[in-house]
């Protein structure tokens, strides 16, 4: 069993400093103990901290202001001893001795650098690395030859969490306000034209006073990415703050979709603004407390401080990195738009395409009309052929239609029916398909919950692209949790018309009538970054080829083909097509299917189970479709061993 890395945090007992917030998340995962001197009294009255309403204790070890390490170190036990040694700026005056008698990593935080730069400059010189909140001044330390990295302040999302109260302030400040400074004129400016609340209040009662404001002002003092940043952020209201220059903060948060940002002579405009906008604003707000929250909690800053301390990391993460950081699974600024502007009250569109009353099946369009009777959602149908269309053009269920003089195929129909959706997500329907609310539902659910979905539907299969063929096809029943897979079946389906959108996915038209469309639609969504899925549910029925197996020809525009025929142009097309995109372009990946990752992965369970047998049956099928793959040998060699262990 590991033992946990153990932490001295050294600072002064003071518990709103940021050091308090270090060692909050420092006992989350580390062993910590604190060590320094407990707050002067006086300083309560002299920096009008009467309002802290926390307790004021002591550290773990209690020391004076200049503790001597070696006299600390000669008194407790060696398996006390720490394995990093971190000094956090709090409050003046506490300056150990001796810290070379620590045998570990001495590192310390220095936070204003902007107010005290030649005292840290001196001071740094003490330990072995130094991380700084105000990246402005990194060089200066470097410089002196000082292993300096930045480490931006951060928040706490357990303290500045957001309270469910009701807005009564218009703006909102907490912090120091000296006479005569910027920061006092800033405010008695705002102040003259909208009302200002201010108090001088810590932890809950400040993460209160923030959530019961509209906006929160902030001003940086010499450019310092201040605390107030992180903190307002966190709460989900709306920070109104100024550009502190060369601080990190132009990298990490955009104005206008994290933030506001004023400069001097519009202030009262910008804040006047987002009051009078309010939903635009909360939308900023929400959007900015998931970037905090995503990469720049204290939880965050003790993990890179420590990586880089212990662990061997280079360099902390830089703003850029932060910044990508933050917006992992935030959804893009823009991504409520078509929602928004969707001319259509309903959630969901069904696309079909009707050739004729899909006669070597038990289901055709009306029983699936029918179907559709009990399941919210606009009805589009693509009539490719005007006999049926003639008789259903006026179905009750049917919300809109086309209708084509000649059978345009399944690919162009499907086209135009996405063309005609105007709702987030569409459905792509085969006539011959009878379908229940269950299912709809799991599809539509699994499409917004399963990472990078852009299409999904209940079977689906990995595909050999070199062969023109299924490895592997998963049919109703043979698979119990949703699976990534290559390309995912064409009768029914559901997408994010989104992604089609922003990524111009479209079927392929070349494949007219039918045939190749879904692993054609695949690798599209592969090739932009994207997935597909298929999701466990048995509340459909569909018999292949409705309408294909009923006819020796298939008739589409002024052609007339049987089906091998139309199968074997179409193969020649798709193959033709998607090797000529992975010469032309650096993604020699594209045509290498999932299939290897699923089928070691499966044998992997198997054996862990204990079917070991089963588990190299499966692996000679794999082998012998997937022949010297390195990976199948390998699991191969780990089935063996398992097995050898049982």
């Amino acid at each position: 069993m590991n033992t946990p890395i153990h932490v001295w945090l050294a600072y002064v007992a003071y518990p709103v400093t940021t050091a308090a917030y270090f060692e909050r998340a420092l006992r989350q995962r580390y062993r910590t103990t604190t060590i320094g001197p407990p707050l002067p009294g006086d300083l309560i009255e002299k920096w009008q901290l009467q309002n802290m309403r926390l307790p004021l204790k002591e550290q773990d070890v209690s020391t004076g202001g200049t503790p001597d390490m070696e006299q600390i170190l000669a008194a407790i036990a060696p398996a006390d001893y720490p394995d990093l040694y971190l000094w956090v700026e709090s409050v003046g005056g506490h300056y150990p001795l001796n810290l070379d008698a620590l045998s570990c990593p001495k590192v310390c935080y220095l936070i204003d650098s902007h107010l005290n730069l030649p005292l840290h400059l001196e001071w740094a010189k003490q330990f072995d690395m130094v991380f700084i909140a105000q990246r402005e001044y990194l060089n200066e330390f470097r410089k002196l030859g000082i292993k300096a990295y930045w480490l931006p302040l951060g928040c706490d999302p357990e303290v500045h969490c957001r309270f469910d109260l009701p807005k009564v302030y218009p703006v909102g400040f907490v912090g120091g306000v000296a006479a005569g400074s910027r920061r006092e004129t800033l405010l008695k400016h705002l102040t003259s034209q909208i009302p200002v609340h201010y108090e001088r209040c810590f932890w809950d009662d400040m993460a209160r006073l923030f959530s019961q404001s509209q906006i929160v002002f902030n001003e940086a003092i010499r450019n310092d990415l201040n605390m107030r940043v992180f903190e307002a952020m966190s709460t989900g209201t709306l920070l109104l703050s100024d550009m502190a220059r060369n601080s990190g903060q132009e990298e990490l948060f955009r104005d206008g979709e994290d933030y506001a940002l004023y400069r001097d002579s519009n202030i009262c405009d910008v804040a006047r603004f987002y009051l009078d906008n309010e939903e635009l604003r909360e939308q900023i707000a929400a959007r900015g407390r998931r970037l905090v929250h995503n990469a720049h909690t204290y939880a965050h800053r003790m993990d890179d401080l420590l990586a880089v301390a212990l662990g061997g990391k280079a360099d902390t993460f830089s703003a850029e990195e932060l910044r990508e950081r933050s917006l992992a699974g935030v959804p893009a600024i823009d991504s409520e738009i078509p929602e928004r502007v969707c001319i259509s009250s309903s959630r969901r569109s069904f696309v079909i395409p009707v050739l004729d009353m899909s006669p070597a099946s038990e289901y055709n369009i009306l029983t699936l009309l029918k179907d559709l009777e009990e399941i919210e959602g606009d009805v589009i149908v693509i009539f490719n052929g005007q006999e049926v269309a003639g008789h259903l053009k006026v179905h009750p269920r049917i919300t809109r239609y086309a209708v084509m003089k000649h059978n345009i195929g399944v690919a162009r129909a499907w086209n135009l029916g996405l063309e005609i959706a105007v709702t987030p997500t569409a459905f792509i329907l085969n006539a011959d398909l009878h379908v229940e609310r269950a299912a709809i539902y799991a599809l539509e659910e699994a499409l917004y919950a399963l990472p990078d979905a852009a299409c999904v539907g209940p079977q689906g299969s990995f595909v050999e692209y070199a062969l023109a063929r299924d490895y592997i096809h998963f049919d109703k029943g043979t698979f119990n949790q949703p699976l990534e897979v290559d390309a995912v079946s064409g009768f029914f389906f559901a997408i994010k018309l989104q992604h089609f959108n922003e990524k111009t996915i479209r079927f392929e038209n070349g494949f007219t009538p039918c045939y190749f469309e879904e692993w054609d639609l695949g690798l599209q969504i592969k090739r932009a970054g994207l997935k597909n899925y298929i999701v466990p549910t048995a509340a459909y029925d569909h018999h292949w080829s409705g309408s294909i197996r009923a006819l020796r020809e298939i008739n589409f525009y002024e052609m007339a083909e049987t089906a091998g025929e139309i199968m074997q142009r179409n193969r020649w097309l798709f193959l033709t097509k998607w090797r000529g995109i992975t010469s032309r372009e650096d993604n020699r990946q594209l045509l290498q299917s999932g299939f290897v990752a699923y089928a070691t992965n499966h044998a992997h369970r198997l054996a862990e189970e204990g079917r070991f047998d089963d588990a190299r049956k499966w692996l000679d099928y794999v082998e012998q479709r997937c022949q010297d793959d390195a990976a199948i040998a390998a699991m191969r060699r780990f089935v063996e061993v398992m097995a050898s262990k049982a």
